[in-house]
């Protein structure tokens, strides 16, 4: 687990802010971030400095228990404790049961997110997220790429094993970056769509 360097000191107005912000989040999230990054299967709030590494953490891996290596006992529900993590970079919350992902709507610094292996329907709160470069939600239940449409900066996409039947959102705005653009197999896909999708594009769909 990554982290920028604990300060020497901190500010009584920085640890009440630290104290503050572990409040707001919700049980199974102080329970992970206690599991995953200090190995200890508590909710209880840790101390300053370890707080300070928790939220300055720039990759955060968050492997279910049904994971091939997982690093934690319980299942995830929602992104809520991603909020505040001021510089995270690399996300991985696989094997859980995410439904959705309108967290990731708030700004962040986010280029890489993996995401396999969830119960997720909808890629809404992407949109914005504009310095994404690769994305990993293979395995879930998601219908539509739309939310994909914007994020020019991506060089990876593994989408196989969902519900998608349109590529739609998969442009020639992609084409530049786009060099890994795993879509099969999806049931739902007709191969007419992926045939027009790579004449218009340019961008070929891989099989994963």
């Amino acid at each position: 687990m990554e982290s920028t360097e604990q300060p020497i000191s901190l500010t009584d107005d920085h640890i009440s802010q630290l104290q503050s912000w572990w409040t707001t989040l919700s049980d199974p999230w102080k329970h992970s971030f206690n599991e995953v990054m200090l190995r200890r299967s508590t909710i209880d709030m840790p101390g300053p400095e370890e707080l300070y590494s928790i939220q300055q953490c720039q990759t955060l891996r968050l492997a279910g228990p049904t994971a091939p290596y997982p690093n934690m006992t319980q299942e995830l529900e929602d992104l809520s404790g991603i909020r505040d993590l001021p510089n995270l970079s690399i996300l991985i919350v696989i094997f859980h049961k995410l439904s959705g992902i309108t967290e990731l709507s708030s700004p962040n610094q986010i280029t890489s997110l993996f995401l396999h292996n969830n119960q997720i329907t909808s890629l809404d709160g992407l949109e914005a997220m504009v310095n994404l470069q690769e994305i990993y939600f293979n395995v879930n239940q998601v219908h539509s790429l739309q939310p994909l449409a914007n994020l020019t900066n991506l060089h990876t996409v593994y989408c196989n094993y969902n519900l998608i039947s349109s590529l739609a959102g998969i442009g020639i705005q992609h084409r530049p970056q786009l060099k890994n653009f795993i879509c099969l197999p999806n049931d739902l896909l007709p191969e007419s769509e992926v045939i027009m999708m790579e004449r218009e594009t340019g961008i070929r769909c891989k099989k994963g």
